[in-house]
């Protein structure tokens, strides 16, 4: 077959598989003319946002009346607000920088057919009031390809380089679907510490140091032995543990170990069990275990670093397994004699 023709059927096969890409999703046609009004005036309205990668990752975001959520299937997750905000003030302050030249039209489409995240958009309704498509980076990083899609209108035909007033840097990586970033990762939290009437320290190897801390009043504290004794202690020092709840994070879920791995994890006894329990009732639970140490020790100071000083596991919410920071959970798990006075 004659070389030119062999490439001209190739470059067609390629410009055909970008027009699919860019005008078969979901039905909708591609704009003669362009759209640039990619800005979300009205934030407040959105209550939706769909995230879609081209590996097939999906996250579906949704405004309840218990906030930000996580759809998956049935199952519904707190989504993490300070990531919502940030894609609500990049809907709100987004800036067409400029049209992408001619002659990079072809290149940029090419690109983002492969690697273009899908953003849909919702106000209100049934379907996005807009779509973006979500490219790479410009080569100076000062800005991303993006096209702009509306439903029952179209797509626009060619793409804009868009940059965030107040930003310097790429949006892309604003946009993603994996699920373990989108869930909040609040343990415990307490807006008004009121809520908080008490919390329960468990040591189960050493149950007759177990300790409760008692909220009475928004003034008044307790300090109460397995036994139920009260126990002499520093009012400063109780209240410093128990502020500590007003919010509490871990630090990533954890995926990476086995299943074999997290079996023997489960089976052996948790170092602390911790027993929150709300004014009105409600109770939370958590279950800690020391990670091992990993790191390069001599001989002479192998002892010493059993354990990790840095990080443990923790068992959350029934079934999440998470790593958390000993920095903060240390607070609340210390020895009952520290409070003593």
């Amino acid at each position: 077959m004659n070389k030119r023709l062999l490439l001209l059927i190739v470059i067609l096969i390629a410009l055909g598989s970008i027009a699919w890409w860019l005008g078969g999703q979901r039905g909708t046609s591609t704009l003669d003319r362009p759209l640039s009004d990619f800005m979300v005036p009205d934030t407040s309205k959105v209550d939706r946002i769909f995230i879609a990668e081209t590996d097939g990752k999906l996250v579906d975001l949704r405004r309840t009346a218990n906030g930000w959520q996580v759809v998956r299937g049935n199952e519904l997750y707190t989504a993490k607000q300070d990531y919502i905000n940030l894609l609500l003030k990049t809907f709100l302050r987004v800036e067409v920088r400029s049209p992408v030249p001619k002659s990079m039209e072809s290149n940029v489409l090419r690109v983002m057919s492969s690697n273009a995240k899908r953003v849909e958009i919702y106000e209100g309704g049934k379907k996005p009031s807009k779509v973006w498509l979500v490219g790479h980076g410009t080569k100076d990083h000062f800005g991303t390809y993006m096209l702009l899609e509306k439903p029952g209108i179209g797509r626009s035909s060619v793409p804009y380089v868009l940059n965030m007033s107040g930003f310097t840097g790429i949006l892309s990586t604003r946009f993603h679907a994996n699920l373990d970033e989108w869930r909040s990762s609040v343990v415990f939290q307490f807006k008004d510490m009121y809520d908080l009437a008490a919390v329960e320290v468990s040591n189960p190897a050493v149950p007759q140091v177990n300790y409760r801390m008692e909220q009475v009043d928004r003034s008044t504290v307790r300090l109460l032995d397995a036994k139920g004794q009260d126990i002499p202690f520093d009012t400063l020092l109780v209240k410093a543990s128990l502020l500590t709840f007003q919010q509490m994070n871990f630090e990533y879920i954890d995926r990476e170990l086995k299943p074999e791995q997290r079996d023997s994890l489960f089976k052996a006894q948790p170092a602390h069990v911790l027993r929150v329990i709300h004014r009105d009732g409600t109770e939370q639970n958590a279950k800690f275990w020391y990670k091992p140490y990993e790191g390069d020790l001599t001989a002479a100071d192998a002892h010493l670093q059993e354990n990790d000083k840095v990080r443990m596991h923790a068992l959350v919410q029934d079934t999440l397994l998470v790593t958390v920071q000993r920095q903060m959970f240390d607070r609340v798990l210390q020895p009952v004699v520290n409070f003593r006075r």
